[in-house]
C-alpha cells in the first residue's frame, strides 16, 4: 500500500512536470508557426493573425507528436531531480523501496504516452494535417494560378520528342494514382518536310471523369474526346500510354505523415497489391508501433541521470550526458529511418532497433547501479 501511494505521488509529480513542459512547447510552437504562416501564406494573401493561428493550430498535434519524446525526457529530469534535491528519494530508499519501484511511474508514463501517441495523437495529427493542407490550398488559390497545391489542382506533363501531353486534374486520392476531373491536351510537333521544327500544334483534348495510373498507361473513364475538327465523341473507357512512374507520383502526392496509424495497414496493402514501393509507409507504421518502447526509454534516461545523491556531486554532468544520449538516440532513429525507408534494411528492424537498444541500455545501467 505504501509503495502504491508513493508511486501515485511520483506519477503525479512527473505528470505535472510533463504538463508544464508541453505547455511551454505548445506556446513556443504556436508563436513560431504563426510567424511562419504570416511570412509564407501571408505573402500571397491577406492573412489575419487569427487565421494564421488557426493554421498553426491544425499543425500543432503533429508537431507535439514529434517533440513529445524530448518533453518526456525533460519532465522526468525535472521531477526526479526535484525529488532527489529535496531528499525524498533518500527517504524512499530508507523505507526499503528499490529504484525499480520508484522508477515504475516513469516506466508506466512512457508506455501510456506511447500508446496514446500511436492510437490517438497520430490519427488526430494526420487528420488535422489534411485539413491544414486543404485550407492552405484554398487560401493560396485566391492568389496563385496554375500551381501544384498539395493534392488538388494537379499539373503533369508527359511526352516524346514528337508529341507531348499536358495533364490537369482537379484532385488526386491518397494513393497518388487515381485522378478526378482530368483534362488531357495533346500536341504534336510540326514538320517541314522531314525536318522537325520547334513548333507544336493542337491534336486533341480529352476530358475524363476519372483517370487511373497503371504501370505503362492511363486508364480513363467517362471521357469526351475533341480534336477540333469533328464533333466531340463520348467513350466509356480509353487507355493512353505513359512513361510516368507510379512510384514517383505516390512519393510526390502522398506523405506517410498524412496517413493515420489506423489507415496505414490498409494503405500499405493496397499499395503493395499495385506493385508499388511501400518502404516509406512501412517504416512509418512500425515506427509508430515502437513509440511505447521509445518513450519508456526516454523516460528512464531522464530519471536515471537524476538518481545520484546530491552530496556526491556531478549531477549536472549526468544531466548533460543524458541530454547528449537522447540527442544521439534521435539522430540514430533518423538514420535508421532513412535506411528503412530506402529499403536497405527491413522496416521492422530499422524502426524497433534504436528504441529497444536505448531501453535495454537504460535497464542495464539501472541493474548495475542498484543491484550490483
Amino acid at each position: 500500500m505504501i509503495a502504491s501511494r508513493l508511486q501515485r505521488y511520483i506519477f503525479a509529480r512527473v505528470l505535472t512536470a510533463l504538463g508544464l513542459v508541453i505547455g511551454l512547447f505548445v506556446i513556443t510552437i504556436l508563436l513560431v508557426d504563426v510567424v511562419e504562416q504570416m511570412r509564407t501564406v501571408g505573402n500571397d494573401v491577406d492573412l489575419s493573425v487569427f487565421r494564421a493561428l488557426q493554421l498553426a493550430t491544425m499543425k500543432l498535434p503533429a508537431l507535439i507528436e514529434e517533440t513529445l519524446p524530448f518533453a518526456i525526457l525533460i519532465a522526468t529530469m525535472i521531477s526526479y531531480n526535484a525529488l532527489n534535491k529535496s531528499s525524498e528519494l533518500s527517504v524512499i530508499r530508507a523505507m526499503g523501496q528499490s529504484a525499480w519501484q520508484f522508477l515504475m511511474p516513469a516506466f508506466a508514463l512512457g508506455t501510456l504516452l506511447g500508446l496514446f501517441s500511436m492510437m490517438i495523437l497520430n490519427p488526430l495529427g494526420a487528420h488535422l494535417s489534411e485539413r491544414f493542407e486543404a485550407t492552405r490550398s484554398v487560401l493560396l488559390e485566391k492568389a496563385t494560378s496554375g500551381r501544384d497545391l498539395s493534392r488538388s489542382d494537379i499539373f503533369l506533363r508527359q511526352g516524346t520528342d514528337n508529341s507531348q501531353i499536358l495533364i490537369h486534374a482537379a484532385r488526386v486520392d491518397m494513393s497518388g494514382r487515381t485522378f478526378s476531373d482530368v483534362k488531357f491536351i495533346e500536341e504534336s510537333r510540326i514538320f517541314e518536310g522531314a525536318r522537325p521544327t520547334q513548333a507544336f500544334r493542337f491534336t486533341r483534348r480529352i476530358d475524363a471523369k476519372q483517370a487511373q495510373l497503371i504501370d505503362g498507361f492511363w486508364q480513363l473513364e467517362d471521357i469526351i474526346e475533341n480534336d477540333g475538327q469533328s464533333a466531340p465523341r463520348s467513350m466509356a473507357r480509353l487507355a493512353i500510354e505513359t512513361d510516368l512512374d507510379p512510384n514517383s507520383l505516390v512519393t510526390r502526392f502522398t506523405s506517410p505523415s498524412t496517413i493515420s496509424f489506423w489507415d496505414l495497414p490498409g494503405f500499405i496493402e493496397r499499395t503493395r497489391r499495385a506493385g508499388l514501393e511501400t518502404s516509406r509507409f512501412g517504416m512509418r507504421f512500425w515506427g509508430l508501433t515502437a513509440l511505447p518502447v521509445l518513450y519508456t526509454a526516454m523516460a528512464l534516461i531522464g530519471a536515471l541521470v537524476c538518481l545520484r545523491l546530491p552530496r556526491l556531486g556531478g549531477t549536472s554532468q549526468l544531466v548533460a550526458a543524458g541530454t547528449g544520449a537522447a540527442t544521439a538516440l534521435f539522430f540514430l532513429i533518423q538514420f535508421a529511418s532513412s535506411l528503412g525507408a530506402s529499403g536497405a534494411v527491413p522496416t521492422l528492424i530499422a524502426a524497433w532497433s534504436p528504441a529497444l537498444c536505448a531501453l535495454f541500455i537504460a535497464l542495464t545501467i539501472i541493474s548495475y547501479q542498484e543491484d550490483g
